[in-house]
């Protein structure tokens, strides 16, 4: 009982949004459901499970050099797990490169991790980390349908990529920077939202170009409509102290993703 009542429940919310839908996004490609992909879900979620106590592990024996059992008993229970029904997927089906690619991923999360325990996490490097591998939920996948990563896999990949990594630069501008500050005026409301605003021009002249050149349907821009208009709306916006409400934030950010999962499905299907 002691054991579960410790388990450290995962801090970052939004880390669930961040593998969840490119991982449903790279099954729904399959063209007719594949349960060995709930499978993959599932092992995805156990292994995510498993950070925080992982996190738990490497700080105190850094710092104290003491190993924390009980956290030590979920990162066995849970990235074993995940580990296990992942490699018996890949084994059962011969996907040696999704395998192969699956763990170049978790090197990825040890790097964010050990980030992590140096307080570095939060940074733009460190957070740019956690989405790489998060959102590689869905090259994974997608690796393991059609064993093989076309140019489909990639856009599919870097769409998701795009998407949330413009999160970090809004979530850090409107609960990191604007409520510890009064309200300014509008030049330095522009002036804190310059990263915020020079990722978004970069991504829409992206967007624009690769569509027009690749001659890929409008959709793949209308999936960032909400983000982008949330973006701009949230510069001028400004969030107080008072009115301070993560909870609030992360479900607009939620239905947004949602409303990002739908649309893309459609432009991926066209």
């Amino acid at each position: 009982m002691n054991k579960v009542s410790s388990f450290p429940k995962p801090r970052q919310h939004g880390a669930w949004a961040m593998f969840l839908i490119p991982a449903v996004m790279a099954a729904s490609l399959a063209g007719e459901w594949n349960w060995a992909s709930l499978f993959l879900i599932a092992s995805f979620i156990l292994i995510f499970l498993s950070y925080e106590p992982a996190v738990r592990v490497v700080r105190r024996w850094k710092n104290k050099h003491i190993l924390s059992k009980d956290s030590m008993y979920w990162i066995i229970l849970f990235a074993g797990s995940g580990a296990l029904i992942a490699t018996a997927v890949f084994s059962r089906y011969g996907q040696w490169n999704a395998l192969f690619f699956g763990c170049v991923v978790a090197l990825t999360m040890m790097i964010h991790l050990w980030l992590t325990v140096n307080k570095q996490n939060m940074s733009i490097p460190g957070e740019l980390v956690g989405v790489f591998g998060l959102t590689s939920s869905a090259p994974v996948i997608y690796l393991f349908l059609h064993q093989s990563m076309d140019a489909r896999g990639w856009i599919l990949w870097l769409i998701n990529f795009l998407y949330f990594a413009g999160s970090i630069y809004y979530i850090k501008l409107k609960l990191r920077i604007q409520p510890q500050l009064s309200e300014p005026s509008t030049h330095i409301k522009i002036k804190k939202a310059v990263p915020l605003l020079v990722y978004n021009m970069i991504l829409i002249l992206f967007l624009w170009i690769t569509i027009w050149l690749r001659g890929y349907t409008w959709l793949f821009l209308l999936a960032f409509g909400p983000y982008i208009i949330k973006s701009i709306i949230g510069i001028f916006t400004w969030q107080t102290k008072a009115a301070f409400n993560p909870k609030q934030t992360g479900f607009v950010e939620l239905f947004h993703a949602i409303f990002f999962l739908i649309i893309n499905i459609l432009a991926f299907n066209i």
